[in-house]
């Protein structure tokens, strides 16, 4: 005779089992009630028997196989992590030092237009002659001004001298006058 198939001392799930049928929303509370009752009864005719020796190292077994893909997906997902974090650090270091280039160059572009610009100024030399000649300049301006006051003191005497030979002729024309005209 053939032994029944064999089956767990599990209940089965609410959805396969006949007297769960799809309620209507309205009768939540009783359907909470249902599933809180314990389950019925099997049928005669399906026997639940123990599990056997063979079925608890299969059970074993499989529950060790289980482990260990549990470790190993736990093991892939940190070297995962580890290879993501270390991608994160490379990439911030490289964009870091990109950064830093760019401030380097924008930095050496600023030193070589300062240094242009310093090229181009006066030397201590050219300084040094200018004041020179500015001082020499001083100098011949300080004798211009003298020899321009000589020469307006000397226009000067020439307007008196001139005003008194016009005023000496006009009395003198006067003169001849009122002597020609008793």
């Amino acid at each position: 005779m053939k032994e029944p198939p064999e089956r767990s001392q599990e209940t089965p799930p609410a959805a396969s089992r006949p007297d769960a049928a799809a309620a209507p929303p309205a009768q939540g509370r009783a359907d909470a009630a249902q599933e809180a009752q314990p389950p019925p009864e099997p049928p005669p005719d399906e026997v639940v028997r123990p599990a056997t020796v063979e079925e608890v190292r299969t059970l074993r077994r499989w529950l060790l196989v289980t482990g260990v893909w549990a470790v190993a997906a736990t093991a892939i997902a940190a070297i995962a992590l580890v290879q993501a974090n270390r991608f994160d650090e490379e990439e911030l270091n490289a964009r870091t030092a990109g950064q830093i280039r760019e401030v380097q160059d924008r930095l050496q572009e600023r030193i070589a237009d300062l240094e242009s610009r310093i090229e181009a100024l006066p030397t201590t030399e050219d300084i040094a002659d200018l004041d020179n000649r500015l001082g020499e300049v001083e100098d011949r301006a300080g004798t211009t001004t003298d020899r321009l006051e000589e020469v307006t003191g000397r226009l000067d005497d020439l307007e008196q001298r001139v005003e008194e030979v016009e005023q000496s002729q006009t009395e003198t024309e006067t003169q001849t006058e009122t002597e020609a005209n008793p």
